[in-house]
């Protein structure tokens, strides 16, 4: 009755000429719904296709348990956006995984977070849910945070804290607004909150990073704006904001040059667009990532603690590099260069992520941010709010459907880091063969390898739906990695962009009152 009542209800009121229209459209918005999720990454890949040359059948793909790595009992440290939409997705994730969630946040008798918290423990029936105290926009409760992390803890072996990951999760735009520092302009504060935090923390816990034992694998995921591309023109603006104002002897004709110079143009024109500082700030970022990952692969070559070996993992390079010699791949110079490369290879590994456009942060706080709050009780501003908000909501209503059908959801994006946090690295072997690989092509002068999605994570790299993307900077950092080249002038501008971000720190927290005691590592 009810399906008869409906058909005839349908063919009632939309003729029947129309039918095979409407038929073709849904599935349209089905298909374009389904590319804008992106790959689904946690799912096992399919088994490769068989060929019609073999006679064997195709190799079945590998377990999911070797696909992916084991959260039980791990320590996952949620530094920003813990407790946006993504961030609570991403916690949930990761804690029906097994993982033991820290998470970062500016306030933990906020009732919201309170409250958050008791959401996720009771959703995934783990208890293992914790909210410490930490402002990542204020430097110095990160330097705070760092000390107390750092004091170690005795009930575990020699005092020192087990941390496995670290995770950086796109922080919310109101997180702007609580940016402590003497400088208004909103891309110095987006500087401090997407970078120097960043960079600060990191530095701070780099000594309890480095004394983890060499056999366990220790994660530092981030995840890029998808407005990373916008950003290479403002990649040097954001650190110029960050200078100090000129004295006011003669600073007043030299603020006048500086205002007729394109530079000083650039920056006042990036104030208007929050998404070229959002990418400039992840490309910074980026670049120091890739910087830090080849500092931490030089310290651990000249780490003298011996390293376990790992079941189905081949920790001698010289074996590794006669199995690939026997076939005559690589002449004796480069095998050499590959094993010197070999032994640099730390257990700290930093994965960096674009999740794609996602909803609340990349769509609706970048281009439909709230309206801002009044500073005093005053009638017409607080008028002028609520019809803002109100203005707001229906011009978000309008737009809705378009938002749905071509951003991702939370969950969706929450897929891509919880892929980062645990799909299984390349082993040795692997990493010995992409090194002969690009040793060999960059003396032929042939491209880079083309890898898959499912190929395991290679540190240092940027994912995005799961394939390697090389975003583009500027001209002074190469078109390589500072590890990959023995060009000076491209390793020097590397490790320039990495002291420049020290003496910036340094010199905020002492503008602070502050300072900064450095491991010596």
């Amino acid at each position: 009755m009810p399906v008869h009542f409906f058909a005839s209800t349908v063919s009632s009121t939309i003729p029947s000429e129309y039918w095979a229209t409407i038929a073709a459209t849904c599935v349209a918005i089905s298909f374009l719904k389904t590319w804008s999720k992106g790959a689904k990454l946690l799912d096992p890949p399919p088994p490769p296709p068989a060929t019609s040359s073999s006679s064997s059948s195709p190799t079945p793909p590998p377990p999911s348990d070797k696909l992916f790595t084991d959260l039980h009992g791990r320590v996952v440290l949620v530094a920003t956006g813990a407790f946006t939409p993504l961030g609570v997705v991403t916690l949930s994730s990761l804690a029906h995984r097994g993982a033991q969630i820290i998470a970062l946040t500016p306030d933990i008798s906020d009732p919201s977070v309170i409250q958050l918290v008791h959401l996720i423990r009771d959703s995934t029936q783990s208890e293992l849910i914790y909210a410490e105290q930490c402002d990542v926009a204020s430097l110095e409760s990160i330097s705070a945070f760092a000390a107390l992390w750092n004091s170690g803890d005795k009930k575990q072996q020699e005092g020192v804290r087990r941390l496995d990951g670290v995770l950086f999760l796109p922080p919310g735009r109101d997180d702007l607004g609580t940016v402590q520092g003497s400088h208004p302009a909103r891309a110095d504060r987006v500087y401090q909150l997407h970078v120097l935090a960043k960079f600060h923390l990191i530095n701070s816990l780099l000594s309890g990073l480095l004394v983890q034992p060499p056999e366990r694998e220790v994660r530092i995921v981030s995840a890029m704006s998808p407005f990373y591309a916008a950003g290479v023109g403002h990649f040097d603006v954001l650190s110029s904001t960050s200078q100090p104002s000129p004295d006011r002897e003669g600073g007043k004709k030299k603020a006048k040059q500086e205002e007729k110079s394109p530079q000083t143009q650039l920056q006042k024109l990036s104030e208007s667009s929050y998404s070229a500082l959002i990418g400039a700030a992840s490309l910074r970022w980026y670049a120091l990532t890739v910087e830090l990952q080849r500092r931490l692969d030089l310290l651990a070559e000249a780490d003298p603690r011996p390293r376990t070996k790992l079941p189905g993992i081949d920790l001698n390079p010289n074996s590794v590099a006669t199995r690939f010699t026997t076939n005559g791949a690589s002449s004796t110079a480069i095998q050499d260069e590959a094993a010197s490369r070999m032994k640099r290879h730390s257990n700290i590994s930093v994965i960096n992520v674009c999740p794609g456009f996602e909803r609340s942060t990349d769509i609706i706080d970048t281009f439909l941010p709230p309206p801002s709050h009044p500073t005093s009780p005053n009638p017409i501003q607080s008028t002028i709010h609520l019809i803002r908000s109100i203005l707001r909501y229906i011009l978000l209503l309008l737009i809705w459907p378009f938002v749905w059908l071509l951003a991702k959801s939370p969950a969706t994006a929450a897929d891509s880091l919880v892929w980062a946090t645990t799909r299984s690295l390349e082993p040795l072997s692997e990493r010995y063969h992409r090194i002969i690989s690009l040793l060999t092509k960059s003396n032929t002068g042939s491209g880079d390898q083309i890898r898959r999605w499912q190929d395991n994570l290679i540190p240092g790299e940027m994912y995005r739906e799961g394939r390697i993307v090389r975003p583009q900077l500027p001209h002074r950092f190469g078109s390589t990695r500072p590890a990959d080249t023995n060009d000076t002038k491209v390793t020097d501008a590397w490790s320039d962009l990495w002291k420049h971000e020290e003496q910036e720190v340094e010199r905020r927290i002492k503008a602070l009152g502050g300072q900064i005691k450095r491991p010596q590592v």
